[in-house]
């Protein structure tokens, strides 16, 4: 759940409310299994999970915290899948100036296995090991033959 754990860190980096008025949590937990051999090991799976985020007495303007979290997600989050929902904001206004805010994000995670001789999961005739894994996608490339 580490988009969520970022996307709250830089929420109360932003200093949009006090860090106590501020709560995040997740909600949902899928585990679509695809057990599919990778470039550094097993990709066990996608963690699909719902992301739940409280902010209580926001006094900014909505629009800035909308601003901030879609521009958190276009740069942190590119590759959204295209069926995940849009980000939901419910506001509760308590006064004239302030309000609860609840917003509603879906995210996906891979979770990939590396072989790992004293790995405590066994499939496919070897044991694994659960490892953090952020995969890199080349963007370029250059091919390259011999003589020419």
């Amino acid at each position: 759940m580490n988009k969520l754990r970022a996307l709250t860190t830089f929420l109360i980096k932003r200093e949009l409310v006090l860090p106590e008025q501020l709560d995040s949590f997740t909600d949902q937990v899928n585990l679509e299994l695809i057990w599919k051999p990778d470039v550094a090991g097993l990709h066990m799976g996608d963690m699909r999970y719902r992301a739940v985020i409280i902010m209580e007495r926001f006094a900014d303007h909505p629009g800035r915290l909308m601003a901030l979290v879609g521009s958190w997600l276009a740069s942190n989050d590119p590759d959204r899948d295209e069926d995940l929902a849009a980000p939901a904001f419910a506001i509760e206004m308590l006064d004239q100036d302030l309000a609860d805010v609840e917003i509603t994000l879906e995210f996906v995670e891979p979770q990939y296995l590396a072989e790992d001789p004293a790995g405590e999961i066994e499939a496919f005739g070897a044991t694994w090991s659960f490892i953090p894994f952020d995969l890199w996608i080349a963007e370029q490339g250059e091919v390259a033959t011999h003589g020419a």
